[in-house]
């Protein structure tokens, strides 16, 4: 899944989502303001392709076993809750979804060994 494809199932499944181009934000490409009880959470969204991929071909669907996950308490920190709600949403393309130890983000892993880096800004 490329970040566009990411952008586009963030709104799908969270409808009050932007994208940062809705918002006006010309700084990067693809990314995504949600907003949230205590404010709004600016998400940049950053691919890594998978080994056999081109950019200028579209990306393989690769599906598997689905993640698997409680939805998030509203309270919970911002990338705790994207995180949680990307794996309780349970997307057969992603495989995996870590949220990074020493600043707010995640790195989503996908079947098909593609990557989706999933930074605050």
């Amino acid at each position: 899944m490329r970040p566009e494809q990411l952008q586009i199932f963030l709104k799908e499944l969270l409808p009050t989502a932007r994208t940062f181009e809705e918002t006006g934000e010309k700084k990067y490409p693809f990314g995504v303001v949600i907003p949230r009880a205590n404010g709004e959470d600016r998400w940049h969204l950053i691919g890594q392709l998978s080994p056999a991929e081109k950019h200028d071909t579209p990306a393989p669907a690769t599906t598997g076993a689905l993640t698997e996950g409680p939805p998030p308490p509203d309270t919970a920190p911002a990338a705790a809750w994207l995180a949680a709600t990307l794996t309780a949403a349970a997307h057969p393309e992603i495989a995996t979804v870590t949220s990074w130890p020493t600043t707010a983000g995640l790195t989503i892993d996908y079947h098909n060994g593609a990557r989706t880096f999933v930074r605050a800004v």
